[in-house]
């Protein structure tokens, strides 16, 4: 496993860890008759469960992490939530140990934890095994008290210092972290570890990050570090949230060997930097490689289309299986620089993009590496001093003198664009006068297209038949092209359909028929899809037909009515659908809804239009969302905006029998 992996999943477990609090006292924290008797709570009304106390004990110096929680069930749902525990860890460096627990009812009765618990294996990547040690705790009621305790003990020559999140899923009443970290003044040990590139560090110091709630500090002593915090509020999981863990309440420690933030980015940069330009040094093979792929006439734009085209044929080991250091080394394999990967057809992630930027390079074009991180996961925070945030690479490229940004590490990107996950992130790129800071740019709406098409046939009888068409390019066509390398393409177009299924009005029947350009991304991605069924709900002499077929199911966006967390819709899009629907002798139609225009100034727009050509009714709409980001104050109008348009999306089409002998396309009212 790399490093940044490893880091990544190691930060991921001690902030499960944190959720899950310790225990450094001998006997179990006995419940108050009113915490027994409580039902619910003012503090956080309509809770599932609420911490009574949460406690971590971490001392760096015996390497244990004591955990403990005293945790009231509130409602089914914190049933369910609670009754089960799961703690991750390392095999091999870590084990779980001195596992306990009780349940206390409502009454008073204690049921105690007899049970052992079980180990399974989480992931498995590389050279490491990730696992986690499951156990039930017992009879838990609604009204229940649950209490647990265990110890994460790990290896003599391991430190680990803990990241505590302060925010949890369900409010939390009283908490306490303690921590006793290596004495590195008196210490004989020596902490060294290795940077994401490899460099070995010595530690000098210990260093936090606080974000804390308002007047709460930590104390710094003797015994090491302590932290109390009082009704700390609930880490709400809302639709459409950035990663909650990069806004949450929360005290991050590290060893260092960082002596300023400024200092510590500038350094590490030079270091990143130096790596990107050794392994992405354009060597004689990689010159050979690219004279092979480019003709003399080219273009600096053509050149790099097809280096990219080449770039995309490799086996991107992201979306294969990640092979071990032993693995490769009986293919008899090495990765040392750019022409290694070249030659053996595969590569990571970023080992990929760094190819990418030799070979442009090679063809004599400006390209630089940036380093950032993935926006659905954290974002990068300057004031925690871990290179390991910046997890992926992707490249910028000057094209006829504009900055253009390339995300080959993410199989099947179009050129030119990046993974939604890639944009609008700080991160740190190389440059002429060395490492900066810098923003990676956002998506437009036109990067983002869909058109979606139905020509379809209505019976007198109500049957249906036509068929769908729905071509995407950007985000959505990345989406299904990388599901496809995860699955297959009959998986694929399961899923496909299963998806536009629950969309389409009640009774109507979609069937994938194929896919083109599935594994092309140089063109856009195409579905076509067979419709049948029936459609419309019949009453004495009219039939009533959902106006919006592709959005006659979709669930409309943000129905609560407030809003705690800012909104990330991910990415910029444009969506248009235009449907035909033919109707059959013996039908009319009688009205149509009339059109629509919902914007939010310079932000999105909404329009939809319907009408009718002899016996054919006619809908077209379009949505587009040229803003992503909005903050928890601008909820209000962004829910006004979905709701507007998911009530205009729910109007109907009234149809009506035509007199026998009468022209079957009659006029609407709104024709």
């Amino acid at each position: 496993m790399d490093t940044i992996l490893r880091r990544t999943f190691l930060f991921a477990i001690l902030s499960l860890l944190a959720a899950i609090p310790a225990w450094s006292a001998p006997t179990w924290t006995q419940p108050t008759p009113e915490e027994l008797k409580m039902t619910s709570d003012p503090a956080a009304p309509d809770a599932p469960a609420v911490y009574l106390f949460r406690e971590e004990f971490v001392d760096d110096n015996v390497h244990f992490h004591r955990v403990y929680a005293q945790i009231k069930i509130l409602t089914e749902k914190g049933k369910e939530e609670f009754s089960d525990i799961e703690i991750p860890y390392e095999g091999g460096n870590s084990d779980i140990k001195a596992v306990e627990g009780r349940t206390i009812h409502a009454d008073g009765t204690v049921i105690p934890f007899t049970g052992k618990p079980y180990s399974k294996e989480l992931v498995k990547s590389g050279d490491v095994k990730w696992m986690s040690k499951v156990f039930s705790m017992p009879d838990v009621q609604v009204g229940s008290i649950i209490e647990y305790r265990w110890e994460l003990q790990y290896d003599d020559n391991w430190f680990i210092p803990p990241h505590f999140y302060l925010q949890q899923s369900v409010f939390t009443h009283k908490a306490h972290y303690h921590f006793v970290p290596l004495n590195m003044a008196t210490t004989t040990k020596m902490l060294i570890s290795k940077d994401a590139f490899g460099k070995e560090n010595v530690a000098s110091r210990l260093l936090y990050y606080p974000n804390l709630p308002p007047g709460v500090k930590v104390r710094a002593g003797m015994d090491g570090y302590d932290l109390v915090v009082d009704n700390v509020p609930a880490l709400s999981e809302e639709e459409f949230s950035p990663p909650l863990d990069s806004y949450a309440y929360q005290l991050l420690f590290y060893y260092s060997s960082a002596s300023s933030g400024a200092d510590f980015w500038k350094d590490e940069g030079k270091v990143w930097s130096k790596d990107v330009d050794r392994f992405a040094n354009p060597s004689d093979k990689i010159r050979q490689a690219v004279a092979g792929i480019v003709a003399p006439g080219d273009s600096d734009e053509q050149k790099l289309r097809k280096i990219y085209t080449a770039v995309m044929t490799l086996n991107n080991t992201r979306f294969s299986r990640e092979h071990s250091l032993a693995e490769n080394k009986a293919e008899g394999l090495r990765v040392k620089a750019a022409a290694d990967i070249w030659e053996q057809k595969r590569g990571s992630d970023d080992e990929i993009t760094r190819l990418f930027i030799s070979m442009a390079r090679a063809a004599g074009l400006k390209a630089w590496a940036m380093a950032v991180t993935e926006r659905n996961r954290a974002l990068f925070n300057g004031g925690w001093l871990d290179w390991s945030q910046l997890e992926d690479e992707i490249a910028i490229v000057n094209v006829g003198g504009k900055e253009v940004f390339f995300d080959p590490g993410q199989r099947y990107c179009e050129f030119g664009k990046l993974h939604w996950v890639h944009t609008q992130l700080p991160g740190i790129r190389q440059s002429d006068s060395g490492p900066a800071l810098m923003t990676s740019p956002g998506a437009t709406y036109q990067d983002n297209q869909m058109l979606r098409t139905a020509d379809l046939t209505l019976s007198a009888d109500g049957t249906l038949k036509g068929a769908v068409r729905i071509s995407m390019g950007g985000a959505e066509a990345l989406r299904w092209r990388q599901e496809a390398l995860k699955t297959d393409e009959q998986e694929v177009k399961r899923d496909f359909e299963a998806m536009l299924q629950g969309q389409v009005p009640n009774g109507v029947e979609i069937k994938t028929n194929h896919f083109v350009g599935l594994t092309d991304n140089t063109t856009a991605l195409l579905v076509v899809l067979d419709v049948s069924g029936s459609l419309g709900t019949r009453t004495g002499k009219r039939v009533f037909l959902p106006s919006a077929f592709f959005e006659a199911r979709e669930k409309t966006l943000f129905a609560a009515g407030k809003r705690e967390n800012p909104v990330d819709l991910h990415y910029p899009y444009i969506t248009q659908d235009k449907v035909d629907l033919a109707l059959a002798p013996g039908l009319a139609i009688e009205s149509l809804p009339k059109g629509a225009s919902i914007p939010i100034p310079q932000m999105a727009l909404y329009k939809a239009d319907y009408s009718n050509a002899g016996s054919t009714y006619h809908q077209e709409r379009v949505m587009a969302m040229g803003n992503t980001l909005y903050k928890a104050t601008d909820y209000p109008q962004l829910r006004e905006f979905f709701q507007k348009t998911g009530a205009q999306d729910q109007e109907q089409v009234v149809l009506k029998r035509a007199p026998e002998g009468s022209a079957t396309g009659g006029s609407g009212a709104n024709e």
